[in-house]
């Protein structure tokens, strides 16, 4: 009987731990490389970007009829020249597909008048998250409209 009640007061006491200790979810590895990414774009932050890019990412922006590819070294040297050009628009992300080992992440960040989606593929190499890819896409521009604008405060 005794070895009951305290089995039972053990549970309680494990179960009281437990509960009291949960914080709500923990942000996954990818989703912080995501809000590092979201970071570095808003804030011309280079170095956060050199970190969470493997070394092999490359980004894809079409151009009229072309892809344009700009590698890793390209991108983080044009970040590099920009100093630090803190974007005036507000952003969202969504997480468009995942696996243990790949995850896809829509990530807009929205201008006074034009929208510019970027589509990052996250792999999972030795562990730790990294930008693979970037596609980076602005909204065409319609017939007869002036081409939209993006504004940036240096």
């Amino acid at each position: 009987m005794k070895i009951t009640i305290l089995k039972a007061c053990l549970i309680g006491i494990l179960a009281a731990f437990s509960i009291s200790a949960y914080s709500g979810p923990i942000a996954s590895d990818y989703d912080k490389v995501v809000k590092e990414y979201i970071a570095s774009h808003m804030n011309g932050d280079y170095k956060k970007l050199r970190k969470i890019m493997n070394d092999g990412a490359t980004f894809k922006i079409p151009r009229a009829e072309k892809v344009i590819v700009q590698t890793k070294p390209d991108i983080v040297d044009a970040m590099k020249q920009g100093g630090g050009i803190k974007q005036n628009c507000e952003c969202s992300y969504e997480v468009v597909a995942k696996s243990s080992a790949l995850v896809m992440v829509r990530v807009d960040f929205r201008y006074d008048n034009c929208v510019q989606q970027n589509f990052l593929v996250l792999e999972k190499n030795d562990k730790e998250w990294q930008i693979a890819q970037v596609y980076k896409i602005f909204n065409d521009k319609e017939p007869g409209m002036d081409a939209p604008k993006v504004i940036a405060n240096n």
